[in-house]
C-alpha cells in the first residue's frame, strides 16, 4: 500500500496510527502495542511519519529514522486546533496528518542521544535542588515552631541546624536527623553533577565558546546545548530570543501597536538561567563602572538602562541581548568579542 503520511499518536503502551494517501485522505487506521509498533516501523515502506514533540517522541523519531522513514515532530500546541469534535487517539492522529500539510508549521528538530542525555542530567539536577530546598524549608519551619529562628540563606545550613538541635524536643530530634542528613547528601549529589557537566563542557567546542560570554557559565551553556536541538532552525537572533520568551508580548490592531511585558513562553528553565546570568553580569559591570574601570559597550549599555529604569528591566534586557549574542556565535562559529 502506497502512502505518503502517517500520523502517530504516542502513548506509553498504545500507539494510534492514521495512514493518509498522497491527497491527504485517511485510508487506514491502526492501533498497535509498543512491540507491534516497533516492528511496524521496520516492515512499513519509507513514509513520512508525523508525531507530537512530547514525551518519548525524540526516541521514536530516532528509531524511525534508523528504519528509513522521514520524521516530522510538531509542537502539541499547534496540532490541537486541527483536532475535530471529541478528543480521541484516532482524532489526534488524524489531526497530525492535517497539521503536517500546513507549510507555516515549523517542525521541531529531533534531539540527538547526547543532547537528550544532557537535558536529562539538568532535569535531575534541578529536581535535587528543589528537593533540597524543600527539606531546608521544612527544617527551618520546625525550628521556628520551637522558638529557634534561623537566618535566611543556605550557607553553612547543616552546621546551623546541628548547633541548635539540642533546643528541640527529643522526639523531634530523632525524626529530624534523617532530614538534616538528606540535606547534606543532596548537596553532595548536586556537586557531583556539576563536576560531570564541567568534564563534558571541556570536550565540547560549542559549550566552551558559549562560556566566554559574560554571564554564561557551565550550567547555562550545557543546558542550552541540551535544549536547542538545532540552532539553525532560528533564522534570526530575534526568533531565538522569542523562543526563549524574552521578547515583549504584542497587542496590536489596525494602526495601533502595543508592546507589553516579556511573553515568558518557551523553556522557563533556560530563561531562568539566562536571567540569573544576566543579573550576575550586570552586577559585575556595575562594580567596574563604580570603580572607574573600563567597561565594554555591552556593559555600558546595560548599566545605562539600569540607571534610567528599574534594575530588573535592565537584567531582562541584558538577558535578551545575551540570547542574541548566543545565536550569532553559535550559528556563525564566531568567538565572543567584547568590543
Amino acid at each position: 500500500m502506497q502512502c505518503t503520511t502517517i500520523g502517530i499518536d504516542i502513548a506509553k503502551s498504545v500507539f494510534q496510527l492514521s495512514v493518509a494517501n498522497q491527497s491527504g485522505k485517511i485510508i487506514q487506521r491502526n492501533r498497535f502495542t509498543r512491540g507491534q509498533f516497533e516492528r511496524y516501523l521496520y516492515k512499513q515502506s519509507q513514509s513520512k511519519l508525523v508525531m507530537e514533540a512530547c514525551g518519548t517522541a525524540h526516541h521514536w523519531a530516532r528509531a524511525a529514522v534508523d528504519a528509513g522513514h522521514d520524521v516530522v515532530l510538531l509542537h502539541p500546541a499547534y496540532v490541537k486546533p486541527y483536532v475535530r469534535r471529541n478528543k480521541t487517539d484516532a482524532a489526534d492522529a488524524d489531526a497530525l496528518v492535517q497539521a503536517s500539510r500546513d507549510p507555516e508549521l515549523k517542525p521541531v528538530p529531533t534531539k540527538s542521544v547526547d543532547q537528550q542525555a544532557m537535558q536529562s542530567v539538568h532535569r535531575i539536577r534541578q529536581q535535587l535542588i528543589d528537593t533540597r530546598k524543600q527539606r531546608i524549608n521544612l527544617a527551618r519551619s520546625l525550628f521556628a515552631e520551637f522558638g529557634v529562628p534561623l537566618p535566611t540563606g543556605t550557607k553553612d545550613i547543616i552546621a546551623r541546624l546541628r548547633a541548635h538541635e539540642d533546643r528541640l524536643p527529643q522526639m523531634l530530634i530523632h525524626a529530624l536527623d534523617p532530614i538534616i542528613d538528606e540535606i547534606a547528601v543532596l548537596k553532595t549529589r548536586i556537586n557531583a553533577l556539576d563536576e560531570q557537566l564541567k568534564v563534558y563542557a571541556k570536550s565540547n567546542s560549542v559549550i566552551e565558546r558559549l562560556m566566554t560570554i559574560p554571564g554564561i557559565g557551565v550550567t547555562t551553556a550545557t543546558a542550552l546545548f541540551g535544549s536547542v536541538s538545532d540552532i539553525h532552525q532560528f533564522k534570526r537572533a530575534r526568533q531565538f530570543s522569542s523562543w526563549l520568551g524574552l521578547t515583549p508580548r504584542e497587542f496590536s490592531s489596525g494602526n495601533t501597536r502595543t508592546l507589553g511585558r516579556i511573553s515568558k513562553r518557551g523553556d522557563k528553565y533556560l530563561r531562568m538561567l539566562l536571567i540569573h546570568g544576566a543579573r550576575a553580569a550586570l552586577l559585575g559591570a556595575h562594580r567596574k563602572r563604580n570603580n572607574g574601570k573600563e567597561v565594554t559597550r555591552l556593559q555600558q549599555w546595560a548599566t545605562d538602562i539600569q540607571q534610567q529604569k528599574h534594575h530588573n528591566i535592565a537584567t531582562v534586557a541584558l538577558a535578551n541581548k545575551m540570547a542574541r549574542i548566543i545565536w550569532a556565535m553559535w550559528t556563525k562559529g564566531d568567538e565572543y568579542r567584547a568590543s
